[in-house]
């Protein structure tokens, strides 16, 4: 499957371009307000290294501007323009930068703990080895974002949305993305654990190698996603959750609910459901070839139209679930039992 455009590769380890080119070495901190003010132009300028602590710079326009390794914590940022400004290893930590434009920005190495990114604009930003614990993110834009190696543990990004970001390698335990709407995200081995994805939207997305264990989908909707072997669900909530072409097989989901969820054409072949709720789930035209049930509460569960050959049942509570296999008239739980052992048995019987 392709996700992203060849050139988005190309940014992932190399140094972002910083457009326009820096107009001078702005002056000393203390006169940088009266320089403002005097309606200097601050595009390009030159502010690396400088200490920048509580300092106002709202609806500045500092696009293309150096500010490698500047002190920023607990500035006001607000509506700030950073456009391609490069941010190597700054530090933001308790900045407002609420409405901010760093589109195309080098955020590298750089530190925003507990900063408000809210509504923040951040298509084409880098942000390899970030670490923002505890950012507020809602309402970003995060469109073509590249993050090898981020560090979001606890951080809010309530209804962002992302098209092509790449998160490879993110730490971003107990992060939140309520209503967060995904299409063509790579997540390779992102480190998730208990993550909130409520009421979430993932189009054409791959979280393969993901650890997701004990995070929460409740009424996400998942089209193409990709969270095959290697992939931990263990613990996970997926109640009612919705999945169309997905892909799970190999997938350990030992523990999850999925109860009242409806999975369409989605492959849990080889995956591992031991102890898993499923109670109420419907499962039309999906794969469970292989798949580890055993002791799986699936009460009312719909597989008639699953292939579920090779599947483990065993101690599997599955009161009023409905089975049925192809070319056979009448499928009930002694058959699936009778072939998941290899015995044969006669159609219809």
């Amino acid at each position: 499957m392709k996700f992203f455009p060849s050139a988005l590769w190309g940014r992932l380890r190399r140094p972002a371009p910083c457009n326009p080119p820096p107009a001078g070495r702005a002056p000393a901190t203390p006169h940088l307000l009266e320089w403002i003010r005097s309606g200097a132009p601050m595009a390009g300028c030159d502010l690396s290294g400088a200490d920048l602590r509580g300092i106002v710079l709202d609806g500045v326009d500092l696009s293309g501007a150096l500010l490698e390794r500047a002190d920023m914590r607990g500035a006001s940022l607000r509506g700030t323009l950073l456009r391609h400004a490069l941010l190597t290893g700054a530090l933001l930590d308790g900045a407002d930068c609420s409405g901010a434009q760093f589109d195309g920005a080098c955020l590298d190495a750089s530190r925003a703990e507990h900063a408000r990114l809210c509504g923040a604009s951040l298509r084409g930003v880098r942000a390899n080895d970030a670490g923002w614990p505890g950012a507020d993110l809602s309402d970003a834009c995060l469109d073509e974002f590249v993050a090898v190696g981020i560090t979001l543990s606890h951080a809010v990004l309530d209804r962002s949305r992302a098209t092509a970001m790449v998160l490879l390698d993110a730490r971003a335990e107990s992060s939140r993305w309520r209503g967060a709407r995904w299409d063509k995200v790579l997540a390779l081995r992102a480190h998730l654990p208990r993550a909130d994805f409520r009421q979430t939207r993932l189009r054409a997305c791959a979280l393969n190698g993901a650890d997701l264990g004990g995070s929460t989908w409740q009424y996400a909707e998942l089209e193409a996603l990709q969270a095959a072997a290697g992939t931990d669900w263990h613990g996970a909530v997926l109640r009612g959750v919705r999945a169309v072409d997905s892909n799970f097989h190999g997938a350990r989901l030992a523990g999850a609910d999925l109860s009242g969820g409806r999975f369409v054409r989605t492959d849990f072949g080889s995956a591992d459901l031991s102890g898993t709720s499923l109670d109420g789930a419907h499962f039309p035209f999906c794969s469970l070839i292989g798949a580890r049930l055993q002791q799986a509460r699936a009460s009312g569960a719909d597989f008639a139209r699953s292939i579920c050959r090779r599947g483990d049942f065993a101690g599997a509570a599955t009161e009023g679930a409905r089975f049925a296999w192809p070319g056979i008239a009448t499928g009930d739980l002694s058959l699936v039992s009778r072939l998941a052992t290899g015995v044969p048995c006669a159609a219809g019987r």
